[in-house]
């Protein structure tokens, strides 16, 4: 229902830079974002932001609902502050990460080094060291 048909009910107390943008009585873009973040960030509640808006209580929730569903899934929201113990376990990852890391690539090294004595112990030796596919045991 539109305000002004019922302004004596009910009223806006909203600040003057979350106007409603035409006579249909439509929220700005802009408060619906801010108030479904409000919601979603659980600072409020459905029930006071009704009341705090002074929302029509029959449809209130409704158009609360509707809000959420358009703009909750385009909205990012940001994750809370790593405890210290958080802080601890993922400074210990990282360094088990590099020391896997490094372990990985000693690893690569001694097979391109192991690899490289092979082909050089065949030429020199001139016999066959590798196995061959498919050869027979």
């Amino acid at each position: 229902m539109c305000e002004q048909k019922v302004a004596e009910t009910y009223s806006t107390h909203v600040s003057d830079s979350f106007d409603r943008t035409d006579e249909n009585c439509s929220y700005e873009v802009a408060f619906r974002r801010w108030l479904v973040r409000e919601i979603e960030e659980r600072r409020t509640s459905v029930s006071e932001a009704i009341k705090t808006y002074n929302f029509n209580p029959k449809n209130g929730a409704a158009l609360i609902y509707f809000w959420r569903q358009k703009y909750a899934p385009e909205m990012v929201l940001a994750l809370e502050d790593m405890t210290a113990e958080e802080k601890q376990k993922l400074v210990a990852l990282q360094a088990r990460v590099k020391q896997l890391e490094k372990e990985a690539e000693d690893a690569r090294m001694k097979n391109i080094a192991l690899d490289l004595l092979i082909d050089v112990a065949e030429e020199k030796l001139k016999i066959s060291i590798r196995k061959k596919p498919g050869a027979k045991q």
